[in-house]
Parts: C-alpha cells; sequence; structure tokens
C-alpha cells in the first residue's frame, strides 16, 4: 500500500506542472537580498539558462533539496543562472538566518503571490524546480524532493 501511495505521488509531482512546459516563463516580481526590487524578466530569456527553486522556510522537503542545488550551484553557476524565490511571508532578517542554517549560496528573492500564481503553486508543491531555457521557455517542472541526478539531468538538457 506504502509503495502504491509513493507511486501516485510520484506521478503527480511529475505530471503536474507539465502545463507549464513549453511555453514562456510566467513573470513575477520580489525582492533580492539587498531589498531591490526585481522580477524575473530581468534574468530569464536573456540567452542564458535559469533554473528557479521556490521554497518556503520551515519546510522539510525544502530543507533537503537546498544542499544539493547548491552543489549544482556551484557546478554550473558560470553557465547557468539560479534564483531561488521564497515563498513564505518573510523579511530580509529571516531570509539571512535561513541562508545560514542551510547554508544556501543561491540568491534569494522574497516572492509575492504572482509568484504562486503564475507558477500554481501549493503550499505542499515546494520546493517547486523550473527550469527555463536560455529563450525564456519552461524546459520542465519539478515538484517536492528530487534526487540530486534529476535535476541534474534537467540543468544539463537546459545546456543541450
Amino acid at each position: 500500500m506504502k509503495f502504491i501511495y509513493w507511486m501516485l505521488l510520484i506521478l503527480f509531482s511529475i505530471s503536474h506542472g507539465s502545463e507549464l512546459t513549453e511555453k514562456k516563463f510566467a513573470d513575477f516580481y520580489g525582492k533580492d537580498e539587498s531589498g531591490k526590487v526585481v522580477k524575473l524578466s530581468e534574468i530569464a530569456g536573456k540567452g542564458k539558462p535559469v533554473v528557479v527553486v521556490f521554497w518556503a522556510i520551515g519546510d522539510v522537503d525544502t530543507y533537503k533539496i537546498l544542499p544539493k542545488i547548491n552543489s549544482l550551484y556551484d557546478k554550473y553557476k558560470n553557465r547557468v543562472l539560479f534564483v531561488a524565490p521564497l515563498l513564505s511571508k518573510s523579511d530580509e532578517r529571516e531570509v539571512k538566518e535561513a541562508k545560514k542554517l542551510i547554508p544556501l549560496k543561491v540568491p534569494v528573492w522574497l516572492a509575492g503571490t504572482d509568484a504562486i500564481k503564475g507558477y500554481n503553486i501549493n503550499k505542499v508543491d515546494v520546493p517547486y524546480v523550473v527550469f527555463i531555457d536560455k529563450d525564456g521557455n519552461i524546459l520542465s517542472v519539478m515538484k517536492t524532493t528530487r534526487d540530486e541526478k534529476d535535476i541534474e539531468k534537467s540543468i544539463l538538457d537546459l545546456l543541450k
């Protein structure tokens, strides 16, 4: 029974979000760690792939995957842009504390409701990783935890 539950969860995670693939990224606003207002369109579709890692403070699955994202960030940061929009209602102080706790190297944005709506994100979906190609099209979406190798494969697909 447990096996069937996990298989259904995995299938749902893979298929849910597929309605976004092969479409242009959904733009959203946020604040970067210095407090500057930023938007995804400032970096996406500008000739370099982007990995967007939506996350929430206190989410167990998020804290499991972010260290893996760090290692991929270190490996690919010269070829792929990374950003980690925080979906929790937080301030800059909480971001700094969370980044130390994890520790997280990827630039964090405080994201608003337009990010949640634009990507159909539910509370249970985080971490929610969106892979955007160099032209600004969504190549794939991964919800909940994934193996680091799955994430790296999607990054390599971006670089093709």
